[in-house]
């Protein structure tokens, strides 16, 4: 196995199993296990496995491989539909209600159908709004929390 491929195996591995606040981190904790990595290959290397920073329930955010089933231009995909034609997202309850430009909310809600998202249970959407229901209270704000930090890492 090349070296590349080692080294993005463990990144993975180590994403499942702690939480990395920053690059630092990460690049100790592959430092420790006797892979040096350099603060652009690391870059490159999230970059390519799809890793997005993710908010935490206590605050902060955290380096997570994207959801099975979703490759990185899904991801991609649904950060464009969230930077450019998301409007507002509000929670009530174990219900995230998303706002949108108007004729935007069915690609905006297929490309959040799309990420199989094991907090949603389904989607509705109309011309300018999306209804996301969730199991619970908690889940539906762990998915309000996941749609606005992505739409804070694409626009910081």
């Amino acid at each position: 196995m090349r070296s590349k491929q080692i080294r993005q195996a463990r990144i993975r591995e180590l994403l499942q199993e702690e939480a990395f606040e920053t690059h630092e981190m990460l690049a100790a904790a592959l430092h420790r296990q006797g892979l040096r990595v350099s603060q652009s290959t690391l870059s490159k290397d999230l970059r390519e496995l799809g890793v997005v920073r993710m908010p935490c329930p206590e605050g902060g955010f955290r380096y997570a491989m994207p959801d099975l089933g979703a490759t990185p231009r899904d991801l991609q995909l649904l950060e464009r539909e969230l930077r450019d034609y998301q409007v507002q997202v509000d929670r009530a309850q174990h219900l995230v209600v998303i706002r949108t430009r108007p004729g935007h909310a069915q690609s905006a809600c297929a490309a959040i159908d799309h990420m199989a998202w094991p907090e949603i249970l389904g989607t509705l959407a109309g011309d300018d709004t999306i209804l996301v229901v969730a199991p619970t209270p908690r889940q539906a704000e762990a998915v309000l929390q996941r749609l606005r930090g992505m739409v804070q890492e694409v626009n910081p």
